[in-house]
Parts: C-alpha cells; sequence; structure tokens
C-alpha cells in the first residue's frame, strides 16, 4: 500500500488492506478523475495485467460520466456495466464506489467491482434448459401417428433420452444454486416487518420487492416512548446467504441498540464498531436512522452512505433531500457519525429507500432512474395517499426499466404525520 496519509487515515487503510485481501471481488483505488491507482491480485487474475494509469471508464461499459463526489462526498453509489473480455464476451459488473476524504475533499475513490457473471449465467442456463426441454417434447408431439414403431424408437428414443438428460442438469442446477438462495431468502422474509404497528400520530408505509437473488436490504420500526418511532432503512452488499446473515445480525444489533435510546449518530457508531470485529469478508452496510419526534415536531437522522431519504414539508410545499455525512458501516472504525435535525410537523412525509430504486437501468442500459426521477415521482403524487405514492414509484421504475433485469431489492418506506383528518 502506498504511503499517502498518517495518522487517523492510517487506521483506516489497514482496513482497506483487510478489504483487499479478505474479499472475494475485485477491489481498486482510483483518483478523482478515474485514474487506477492499484487494485488487488484478485483484478489482475480477471484483467490479466496491471491497471495502474488506466481509467476506470476504459475498464467497462457504462460507466456513468464519473460522479462528481465534492457535490455529495460522503455517499456510496454504484453503477451497473458490463467488461469487455478478449473474445468479445461481456460480462455484467455492480461497481460500488466509495470516496475517501482527506480535509473534507475528496482523495481517492474505493471502488468495489462486483462479478455478475454467474448470476446472469445461471439465468441464461435456466432459460436455454426450459427451451430445449419445451422444443423436444413439440418435436415427441410432432411425431407422426404413421410412423413405423422402429421408426419411432429411432426417433423418440433419442429424444426422450434428451429430455431426461436435460431434466436432470436442470434439476440439479436447481438443487446445488436455489438451495443457498433459498435459505437465503427465507432469512430474509423473517427480517422484513409484514406491517408497521398503528400509531395515532404517525403514519407507516412499506414496499419490499425482492429481485429473486436475494439481496440484504433491510427496515424496520421500533417504539423508544413518549411517542417516539426509530426507522432504520439499510442494505448489505452483495447477495445471497452472507448477505441475508448480515442482515439478520444487523436486525439483532438494532433492536438492542436503539432500545438503550442511542441518538441516531449513537447507534451508527455502535454498529460500525460492531461490524468492524465482525465482518473479515469485505462486505458492508449503508443506512439511514431516523428518529421521528411528532410531539416536538422534529425528525433526528443520521446516515452511513446511504442514498439520501425525501422529506416533504407541507406547510411551505418544499421537498429536500436530506444529506448526511457518514461512511458505510464495516469497514473503517475510526468513522464519524453526526446526528441532524430537522422540522417535521402535520402532515409532513418522508421516504426512505435502497438503491435498487434509483439505480435501476433502463433497457438499453444507458440509464439509471436516478434522483431526479425519484423526486419527480413522488412530487406527483404529493397530495396522494402514501400507498398510492409508493405504488406509484415503483410502477415508474418498472416502466422505465421495461424488459431490463432487477439487480436489486426494490425497498421503500415512508413515514407522514397525520393530519386532523387522518387522526
Amino acid at each position: 500500500m502506498k504511503n499517502r496519509a498518517s495518522g487517523e487515515q492510517s487506521i483506516f487503510y489497514k482496513k482497506y488492506e483487510k478489504l483487499r485481501s479478505y474479499t472475494s471481488d475485485i477491489v481498486m483505488t482510483v483518483n478523482p478523475d478515474g485514474e487506477v491507482i492499484e487494485a488487488n491480485e484478485k483484478a489482475f487474475y480477471v484483467f490479466g495485467s496491471s491497471l495502474d494509469g488506466v481509467n476506470i471508464q476504459d475498464i467497462f461499459d457504462g460507466v456513468d460520466p464519473f460522479f462528481d463526489f465534492e457535490l455529495d462526498n460522503n455517499v456510496v453509489r454504484s453503477n451497473y456495466v458490463l467488461y469487455k473480455t478478449g473474445d468479445g464476451e461481456k460480462h455484467p459488473f455492480k461497481l460500488t464506489f466509495a470516496p475517501v476524504l482527506e480535509k473534507g475533499k475528496v482523495n481517492e475513490i474505493i471502488v468495489i467491482c462486483n462479478d455478475l457473471k454467474e448470476i446472469e449465467s445461471f439465468r441464461k442456463e435456466i432459460e436455454y434448459l426450459k427451451e430445449r426441454l419445451k422444443a423436444i417434447e413439440n418435436k415427441k408431439r410432432k411425431q407422426t401417428v404413421r410412423s413405423t414403431a422402429n421408426d419411432n424408437n429411432n426417433e423418440i428414443g433419442p429424444a426422450a433420452r434428451k429430455v431426461d438428460n436435460a431434466s436432470k442438469k436442470l434439476e440439479e442446477m436447481n438443487r446445488n444454486m436455489l438451495k443457498e438462495l433459498k435459505l437465503a431468502s427465507i432469512l430474509q422474509k423473517t427480517l422484513i416487518p409484514s406491517h408497521f404497528p398503528a400509531d395515532d400520530l404517525l403514519q407507516f408505509t412499506m414496499h419490499f420487492e425482492p429481485t429473486g437473488f436475494v439481496g440484504g436490504d433491510y427496515y424496520d420500526i421500533i417504539g423508544l416512548g413518549d411517542n417516539k418511532k426509530g426507522v432504520i432503512i439499510a442494505d448489505v452488499s452483495g447477495h445471497g446467504v452472507s448477505s441475508a446473515f448480515i442482515a439478520a445480525m444487523l436486525k439483532i444489533s438494532f433492536m438492542n441498540f436503539a432500545a438503550e435510546s442511542l441518538s441516531p449518530a449513537g447507534l451508527l457508531n455502535r454498529l460500525n464498531k460492531e461490524y468492524c470485529s465482525l465482518i473479515q469478508t469485505g462486505d458492508f452496510v449503508t443506512a439511514i436512522y431516523a428518529i421521528f419526534d411528532p410531539v416536538n415536531s422534529t425528525i433526528v437522522y443520521s446516515g452511513a452512505g446511504h442514498p439520501k431519504p425525501l422529506l416533504l414539508h407541507r406547510k411551505t410545499g418544499a421537498i429536500e433531500f436530506l444529506r448526511s455525512n457518514g461512511f458505510f458501516i464495516g469497514m473503517f472504525e475510526g468513522a464519524e457519525y453526526k446526528d441532524r435535525t430537522v422540522e417535521f410537523s402535520v402532515g409532513d412525509r418522508y421516504l426512505a429507500y435502497t438503491d435498487g430504486i434509483i439505480e435501476a437501468h433502463s433497457e438499453d442500459q444507458m440509464e439509471i432512474f436516478g434522483s431526479k426521477r425519484l423526486l419527480a415521482s413522488f412530487e406527483i403524487c404529493r397530495d396522494k395517499p402514501c400507498d398510492i405514492m409508493i405504488n406509484s414509484i415503483i410502477h415508474n421504475v418498472k416502466k422505465f426499466m421495461q424488459k431490463s433485469k432487477f439487480y436489486d431489492d426494490l425497498a421503500m418506506v415512508a413515514v407522514e404525520y397525520k393530519n386532523k383528518g387522518q387522526l
């Protein structure tokens, strides 16, 4: 590791070394212009040569115009791209960008590259086998009744064996690859509340839609006394059993720490310290935790690299994105989290979500749904009930995607301060 920092940042780089060493993903560091400074051994294994000095936009097709982290330099962001191999084959990747700050400025950007080839190959293999089975069955049905017994044996025998072999292959793939996903899916379903409790002053609405390839989206609510409610929404990196287990650990830790009446920043700090020692796989967590206090008309919140929630101020009609400065959970023990307080009055509406919403891709993979489209969808439904608003946003996301594939879960939580007509 190059000697780029001292003091507190040296602690960060030690943790970064663990990420580079333990993760099965490609990890590289780039400068603010996108040029690779260094990369781990997995990167050399996949790409076959040193990447030093190469611009990340020259490695992958579809990297968005390089993120301007100076505008919002503490938010972890993702981008779905394609890597073109030497033989012309294209592999899908998810790139996660995490800025490293020095004196408030972006010094470097850590890029974690998740290879989605296995997921995509699994999809294609299943589709192929199903089509092959269908074609063989159709061929059998078209055998003429007038065929002789020998003809039938000659034609149907080999076809039947192909059907049998393809069926066994399909079953084996299902057993080996879906067994893990089934376990993860069961875990994930136990984490996500099917409904939120009724409240005299606050209305809670949620939506969760898994991709089928289990991710690590998680949200929850806890009563804190004095009519206060704590609401968290989080996203564990990666997919499968490991993400589901980390999300399960997150739920237990959240309930324990929140019950101690910690501030949002205090809770995220505890989670980060715990997960820096527990997680040695290179996984990390983004999260937003907010405490709603309708009696005092406030929200106190803190974030850990998570997409910014939306807040509608009913009195003025203004809509704002709630910014936060925390680094994601589970990587840097010295990360700091700060509480922010905003007004939350009668009729105001809060919307938190995971990155599967804003990072949904168009069918041609050239655009993402993005924050601007989310804001527009939110604004159009500002006067409609929360459930209608959320359904409308999900509809707009899917309409934007058309036939594009989901790689991430879709999760949203809305909180509204009830007006007199709702009480």
